[in-house]
């Protein structure tokens, strides 16, 4: 468990994520992880949960069949949620803030990739973000830039959905 914990803090201090103001308050938080199985091995870089997984620390919560935690060197490449077929999908959600809305995802298969800083949703993708909403097969969001690109499947029945609020004057 030493080894989650450590990934998953660094997931959660990284500083080019938009609710990183929150990050000083979150990072001293307990980390929880629910899995009907773990397989942890800091040599490979790997730790994969199975069956049911819930983790949270503080506003940040993932639900998934299988999570799976990744690194480099003792850096985190990435986090991958992701499950089985006939499954409710993969879930991301991180609170409202006082400087954020509140960012809440789901898809087949969640991806967070550290170096680039990007969210890639695959599978039936949906990202709301304060009253935004983005559907699509594929979603990827760019957390430095808050960049989105929403794709279908290419067929004439796959369409993406937006809904973009118009935003309050100061």
């Amino acid at each position: 468990m030493r080894f989650a914990g450590f990934i998953f803090g660094i997931f959660l201090t990284y500083p080019a994520v938009p609710w990183s103001a929150e990050v000083t308050q979150t990072q001293g938080l307990p980390i929880t992880i629910e899995a009907d199985s773990a397989t942890v091995s800091e040599s490979l870089g790997r730790s994969e949960y199975l069956g049911n997984v819930v983790i949270e620390q503080g506003p940040l919560k993932i639900t998934a069949d299988q999570v799976v935690l990744t690194s480099l060197e003792g850096d985190l490449e990435s986090i991958t949620a992701s499950v089985n077929e006939g499954s409710s999908p993969a879930q991301f959600e991180q609170t409202r803030t006082d400087e954020y809305p509140a960012i809440s995802a789901s898809a087949h298969s969640i991806e967070y990739k550290i170096a680039a800083e990007t969210l890639v949703l695959t599978g039936n993708a949906v990202l709301m973000q304060g009253a935004d909403r983005y559907e699509g097969n594929r979603l990827s969001y760019d957390l430095g830039s808050g960049l989105f690109k929403v794709e279908s499947d290419g067929s004439e029945q796959d369409r993406i959905n937006l809904i973009i609020n118009p935003r309050a004057k100061p």
